[in-house]
């Protein structure tokens, strides 16, 4: 008797919900309806991975798995592709970029892996788009991408062509400029001016976005991933301001600044204790 894998098993389940006489809510289902939960099951992939919980990283993964596998059904009930076309095609590509496994090239660094799996990209790229028109090569990266995210691939995009600072003392000198033109852009008198406010207010979000994305090329030259930081920073926030919460001796809002300052300082040395148990 052959025995089945639970992956297996598994494509079988989720075929048998979209069966005709399977789950009505599972058959009606399009890549474009499934597309907000891939990325919300990918964020709580990400918090599980933060908190350091295996068992729910076993679970989030599974719930991940769950929309890929749903998403090639869909594929696969439309007569595009199916999950072992996926699994097949990934891995062909893992295979391809990793010649110093596979094949007699070699990379004995993970900076060596990142380049030649760089090059290897930007080969196959190139033969993809044989005879095409060219394009940006930042069109590759998603749009629909988490802005820090993005903004992270559009530097290392812009870099890998040589459009990069010499030194990290220039990054700092332009996150000075970028400040600058920030704090003169909101003191700009046109805010009073209610005729002028919107386009005021617009000069205002591009020089905030120039903050961002220059910080954005400061965590690059650290190896940091933005995004990542964020969410550590959101998470630290939350467990702060639950903690003055529960100590708060009547509702937050209703509390004077030193009130508040006061709670603050008390949730961080709490937490800071708990840390170092």
């Amino acid at each position: 008797m052959i025995k089945t894998s639970n992956l297996d098993r598994f494509v079988e389940t989720i075929a048998r919900l979209r069966a005709p006489d399977g789950c009505p809510w599972d058959r009606e289902q399009t890549h474009k309806t499934l597309a907000r939960y891939l990325l919300e099951e990918a964020y709580e992939v990400l918090e599980a991975i933060q908190n350091e919980d295996a068992a729910k990283l076993k679970e989030e993964l599974g719930d991940l798995l769950l929309q890929i596998v749903l998403n090639a059904q869909v594929a696969k009930d439309e007569g595009n592709f199916d999950m072992e076309e996926v699994a097949g095609l990934i891995n062909e590509k893992m295979i391809r970029r990793h010649p110093h496994v596979f094949a007699d090239a070699e990379a004995d660094t993970p900076e060596a892996v990142v380049d030649q799996w760089q090059v290897i990209k930007a080969k196959e790229k190139a033969e993809r788009e044989a005879g095409c028109k060219a394009e940006s090569i930042l069109e590759s990266i998603p749009k629909a991408m988490p802005a820090l995210l993005q903004a992270l691939k559009i530097s290392e995009a812009a870099v890998n062509q040589g459009f990069e600072w010499e030194r990290e003392g220039d990054v700092w000198d332009k996150l000075d400029s970028e400040i600058s033109e920030l704090k003169e852009a909101i003191s700009n008198p046109d805010l009073k001016e209610p005729q002028k406010t919107a386009q005021a207010q617009e000069d205002i979000a591009l020089e905030f976005g120039d903050v961002l994305f220059c910080l954005v090329n400061v965590a690059r030259w650290h190896a940091l991933n933005p995004e990542e930081c964020l969410l550590l920073t959101m998470q630290k926030f939350r467990k702060r301001f639950y903690e003055m919460e529960k100590a708060a001796p009547k509702p937050l809002k209703e509390l004077n600044p030193e009130e508040w300052n006061d709670l603050w300082e008390e949730a961080k040395r709490k937490l800071s204790n708990k840390m170092s148990l």
